[in-house]
């Protein structure tokens, strides 16, 4: 009868939660305010809990108006095109300095004189 007692007793002890080996259970939440996300962790071992915080801010948004500028002024270097042709930069920069001027005396001969208008 005081074996099975002990047994019992053995049982009762090995089956209770506090003697028994810990379990970690961790969780995580994420909360979003406007472009803030924050990501919160916590974790429980026995009886620790910790808690780690992390927030990261979304990067703004680039204007289509500004990018789209930003490339075209990329595609229409002087170093880019020069490289593209196989050409010195100076030689290129030459070129387009005397294309501007070409088309600077085309565009001064149809540019319309003002006309004076009565008030």
């Amino acid at each position: 009868m005081k074996a099975l007692f002990a047994s019992v007793a053995a049982l009762g002890l090995l089956a209770s939660p506090a003697l028994a080996a810990p379990t970690a259970s961790t969780k995580t939440v994420t909360t979003k305010s406007g472009n803030t996300k924050a990501t919160t962790t916590v974790s429980t071992k026995g009886s620790t809990t910790t808690a780690k915080t992390t927030m990261t801010k979304a990067k703004a948004k680039s204007h289509h108006k500004a990018t789209h500028h930003a490339k075209m002024a990329k595609k229409s270097s002087v170093a880019a095109q020069a490289k593209a042709e196989g050409e010195s930069t100076a030689t290129e920069a030459k070129e387009h300095k005397m294309a501007a001027a070409h088309h600077a005396k085309s565009s001064a001969k149809t540019a319309k004189p003002a006309t004076k208008t009565k008030a």
